[in-house]
């Protein structure tokens, strides 16, 4: 694989407009690091292949810094599966890591496009509640929705996404909407700034609570945000920022660190979108919404 030079000059200087109409090189691996409070807290990097006719996805979480001494912890997920119009139809997901010391190993297949749980470790009875498998049909995994919200951003620009995801343990509504083109500020955690166009992004878990959630716990609405953009000329709208709400840490940004691609040389992008940046970040989704 050829790694891109992720210098924010070359940002800078040829900065590539926000039209959807790009081309993906045939594998992409994007690296983010995640702060909260200030802290360097949790590290990940996506690996993606999308066709016209299915996608491939990877992503491997870990925590680092302080926190990754006080609370050790990694998770690998991968899922795979084929487009249907504006629909994405996953064949098969995987994950397996390990948080606070516990080991999660979680296997799924779709024989009959509805998820079929085939291994599962810790037994689900021991810390959540089960979610009845009348509800599992229709959904997709967590990996294949953020599959389908690169391709839809890819294939039309627009993130309008509403889905219900099931991964193994919980079943959730996952919803994001545009809410228009904001200007990303320079700043130390990442290469990229310039013209982004925001997504909101909304969550409420439906089934397969925690057995020690209350009432309050159950209701809560889960916000946060992605910013698209053209992290190097050339290629397609990719996440260069994420805020979002974690259970663990409060509210956390998510920067894009690196970026690597295929052996394919990407299109040149066309001239740039004037937008003055502002001086500082986004301030990240608030928590306990």
């Amino acid at each position: 694989m050829r790694r891109i030079p992720v210098l924010a000059g070359i940002a800078a200087l040829a900065m590539p407009s926000l039209a959807p109409a790009q081309v993906l090189p045939p594998t992409l691996e994007l690296t983010y690091t995640t702060y909260a409070a200030g802290f360097t807290t949790l590290r990940l990097i996506v690996d993606f292949s999308l066709t016209p006719k299915g996608y491939r996805v990877s992503l491997a979480y870990r925590t680092v810094g302080a926190v990754g001494f006080f609370l050790p912890g990694h998770d690998d997920a991968s899922a795979e599966g084929s487009w249907s119009g504006n629909a994405a139809h996953p064949e098969e997901f995987e994950s397996d890591g390990m948080w606070r010391g516990q080991p999660y190993d979680v296997v799924m297949d779709y024989p009959d496009g509805a998820p079929e749980v085939e291994r599962l470790y810790p037994a689900q009875t021991r810390t959540r509640e089960a979610v009845p498998a009348a509800l599992r049909e229709g959904t997709i995994d967590t990996a294949s929705a953020m599959a389908l919200l690169l391709h839809r951003m890819v294939e039309g620009g627009s993130c309008d996404l509403s889905e219900r995801v099931f991964d193994g343990r919980r079943l959730m509504v996952l919803a994001a909407q545009p809410a228009g083109t904001e200007a990303l500020g320079p700043t130390v955690r990442s290469f990229f700034h310039g013209p982004a166009i925001r997504c909101d992004i909304t969550g409420r878990l439906l089934a397969g609570f925690l057995r020690t959630d209350d009432a309050a716990e159950r209701q809560r609405v889960r916000h946060g945000a992605v910013w698209f953009a053209h992290p190097i000329p050339g290629l397609p709208l990719l996440p260069v920022r994420i805020a979002f709400d974690n259970r663990w840490f409060g509210a956390a940004t998510m920067y894009l660190t690196d970026v690597t691609a295929g052996p394919r040389e990407p299109p040149v992008a066309p001239a740039a979108l004037a937008l003055a940046p502002p001086a500082t970040d986004p301030p990240p989704a608030p928590a306990g919404h």
